[in-house]
């Protein structure tokens, strides 16, 4: 079963991303191909221009531009 839920809220999944990323759990690429989906899309809903949100050693980012990146510490 996956641990990627579009149910989870932003917070939770950028928590997933970091263990992923911490290699404290290990997301199939397929998990970790829709959890970077949804988070990008949560970064444009959620997130104004300019804002970012930082959870653990993960970091979303929407741009002025409007594009969102997902960046690891």
């Amino acid at each position: 079963m996956s641990k990627v839920n579009p149910e989870l809220s932003t917070v939770e999944l950028m928590k997933l991303a970091a263990e992923d990323h911490l290699k404290t759990i290990e997301l199939k690429q397929e998990e970790r191909d829709q959890l970077f989906d949804l988070l990008k899309e949560r970064g444009r809903v959620e997130l104004e221009y300019g804002e970012e949100l930082e959870i653990d050693s993960v970091r979303l980012i929407r741009r002025v531009t409007g594009a969102v990146g997902i960046y690891f510490d």
